[in-house]
């Protein structure tokens, strides 16, 4: 009789703990251990560097945020909640229209649906550093067709009332396409007979989206609003390759990124950072989830 694969009874009993420890051990190194670490960092006047002491301050980081720093804070708080919303509706619009659109069958709108998913698998520095050079004001293509057509100048990423929309645009061109998919996903999931039914009754194709098609599209509303903007919330990486947070852009976690791992290596501020963003994605997840569920099950 051939032996078993997995070994011996024995053995197998010890299979699965194992497939359970292994992560979980990575899980405590580099999840919970991180985690509790940033949260006493935050009491601390800590820098980072090797060798330097921890200096534990108590509430030091926080008033400090609060009262001689809190012009900063406050204005990178603004600044992530211009994003959030504005990445948030926008990218849920062109997603939810794309949907609409290319919800067909055929080749052709499988292949347009590929196309406009693929910026999602590009690495943000790779998509970042691809715009920057775009839109670069010296040499950049952007740059030269404008003068072409407008016979003028301008900063774009270096102007204070381009950069921020702009950076904003590039999010939504590399997000859109898994927004659109998760549409698609809950529109093939409306039955038919319910379009048909509209149809009797006289509904046109407004009439039966605003009345059939969005209440039956919550579901899919939920997951992409939630999921955009947490996103958008957590997004330093494409904003600090494109502008490094100057011209009007330094959201609260590139303004965290900095105060940390910048040149003023300030961990112990930037760990406090970490815990104001982290109750901010408390506040707006919860509320998010809670509104938006809400609303399906009045729907």
């Amino acid at each position: 009789m051939a032996g078993s694969p997995f070994g011996t009874r024995r053995t197998r009993r010890w299979i699965p703990w194992a497939s359970i420890a292994i992560p979980g051990i990575g899980w405590l190194l580099f999840g919970l251990y991180p985690s509790l670490a940033t949260i006493g960092y935050s009491f601390t006047q800590y820098s980072g560097l090797p060798g330097t002491p921890l200096n534990f301050c108590g509430l030091c980081n926080y008033t400090a945020a609060f009262t001689a720093l809190s012009a900063q804070v406050w204005e990178s708080l603004k600044v992530t909640l211009i994003y959030v919303v504005g990445v948030t509706v926008l990218q849920n619009l062109v997603g939810l229209g794309l949907a609409l659109l290319l919800n067909r069958p055929g080749r052709s709108y499988t292949f347009y649906r590929a196309l406009i998913f693929m910026p999602q698998i590009f690495s943000v520095a790779v998509v970042a550093t691809m715009f920057a050079l775009i839109l670069d004001p010296v040499t950049g293509p952007a740059e030269q067709a404008w003068q072409a057509v407008f016979d003028s100048t301008t900063a774009f990423l270096g102007d204070s009332s381009l950069a921020l929309p702009l950076v904003m645009l590039v999010n939504i061109w590399m997000f859109a396409g898994y927004t659109m998919l998760i549409y698609i996903a809950g529109l093939r999931n409306v039955p038919k007979p319910v379009y048909e039914a509209a149809a009797l009754d006289g509904a046109g194709r407004w009439r039966s989206f605003l009345h059939v098609t969005w209440p039956l599209l919550a579901p899919a509303t939920t997951v992409n609003i939630f999921l955009t903007a947490m996103g958008a919330l957590g997004e330093y990486a494409l904003i600090l390759v494109m502008t490094g947070g100057n011209f009007g852009t330094k959201t609260l976690g590139l303004y965290m990124f900095d105060s940390a791992f910048g040149g003023t290596s300030q961990l112990g501020y930037g760990s406090m950072l970490a815990m104001l963003q982290f109750a901010l994605t408390v506040v707006i997840g919860g509320t998010l989830l809670f509104t938006l569920r809400r609303r399906e099950i009045q729907l």
